[in-house]
């Protein structure tokens, strides 16, 4: 699978977060989908796929608390980035070195082409 291809798997991923998840099977279901990506992207072994799905289901759940809460979009942009901080020092704890930098590399690659569309709109 190619940068782009991951790219856009992610940025997929983000877009279907971003609505609203009154289930929890539809965060366990956002969580799974993301770890397969991750396992598919940074070759996880079994023991980081168990610790990254709680990871990621963890900060699934915690983003779509911030999205239904009725703060400023200041406020909940300043929540979803220490989420988002919190998720990766969480993910350095149980990744390799390289598998922490590919994951950055991808989620920063993500970021660009979020922004891109954005300004397209």
């Amino acid at each position: 699978m190619n940068r782009k291809t991951t790219a856009l798997i992610i940025t997929a991923f983000f877009l279907f977060i971003g609505s609203s998840f009154a289930q929890d099977s539809k965060k366990e279901q956002g969580a799974k989908a993301l770890t397969d990506t991750m396992k598919t992207q940074l070759s996880l072994n079994d023991d980081q796929y168990k610790q990254v799905y709680d990871i990621n289901l963890d900060f699934i759940s915690k983003v779509a608390s911030v999205k239904q809460d009725g703060d400023s979009k200041m406020a909940k942009f300043k929540k979803l980035k220490s989420i988002d901080g919190d998720r990766d020092a969480a993910l350095k704890k149980v990744l390799t070195d390289d598998q922490f930098k590919d994951f950055q590399a991808y989620k920063q690659e993500n970021r660009k082409e979020m922004k891109a569309r954005f300004r397209k709109q």
